[in-house]
């Protein structure tokens, strides 16, 4: 049989050269004959161009695993064993087996890369890139020169005018109330009034009649949809109606 010169530094370890071994002569990984895979090895190392010991330590030590494994092989069975104990190669084919799955996903992602490099994007165009470089509006932007605190002595303005008069008869009756509002309903309620209404006031967002809770809800959702900046807030005079304007994203005077 002629010689192969070969180099260790081919495979990424001796469990990549074991599989090479067993991939090339078609060996049942799960009933290895270690025998003739322990004599296939050897003859690698045997046929090494690279002897250093400090490339070659790992190969020999599953050199030596191998031995180790087939003399556990050839050793007789007793006769009067009632149990067979665990067959010498099953930390081996586990291992085998697990390396099979690392080398399965890199072939996967090898082949993707390659794949990848074949392909050409499009340079993103001028508006793209403008839009990318953009920095992001800030909150303030959308509450145009007002702050949280004038929105909240505004909203204060609401709750403490004068309730709707009711029935003092009927209002002394004992009813089990219940929450008719979401905000999640109160913000469809503004934004269906800034399509009625391109600029509403601050306080025609909240029903005459409405309760205590319904204009509690129907403020929270004004700060979430400035929140999501949907809408923007402006004063135009100290003191000044407060206007709701749905935000289009362009300059604002």
């Amino acid at each position: 049989m002629e010689k192969i010169t070969i180099r260790l530094d081919a495979f990424e370890g001796p469990l990549d050269l074991l599989y090479h071994l067993i991939e090339k002569h078609e060996i049942d990984i799960y009933d290895i004959p270690i025998a003739r895979l322990t004599d296939q090895y050897l003859e690698y190392l045997d046929a090494a161009e690279d002897r250093d010991m400090d490339s070659m330590s790992e190969f020999l030590v599953m050199a030596a695993t191998l031995l180790e494994i087939k003399s556990k092989m050839l050793l007789p069975k007793l006769k009067n064993a009632q149990e067979e104990g665990p067959d010498p190669r099953e930390e081996l084919v586990l291992r085998l087996l697990e390396y099979r799955k690392i080398k399965d996903v890199t072939d996967t992602w090898r082949q993707c890369e390659e794949e990848a490099s074949l392909v050409f994007f499009k340079e993103a165009d001028q508006a793209v890139k403008q839009l990318k470089g953009k920095e992001p509006e800030g909150l303030e932007d959308f509450l145009q020169g007002l702050t949280m605190q004038d929105l909240y002595l505004t909203f204060q303005q609401v709750m403490d005018r004068k309730e709707t008069k009711v029935d003092s008869v009927r209002s002394s009756f004992k009813a089990v109330s219940r929450d008719l509002f979401t905000v999640h309903e109160k913000m469809d309620y503004i934004r269906d009034m800034l399509i009625l209404q391109p600029r509403p006031t601050f306080f025609s967002i909240f029903r005459k009649n409405a309760g205590k809770m319904e204009k509690v809800v129907t403020f929270l959702a004004l700060l979430e949809l400035i929140k999501r900046k949907e809408v923007h807030i402006s004063q135009n005079l100290v003191f000044g109606e407060i206007t709701i304007s749905k935000y289009d994203g362009r300059d604002r005077a």
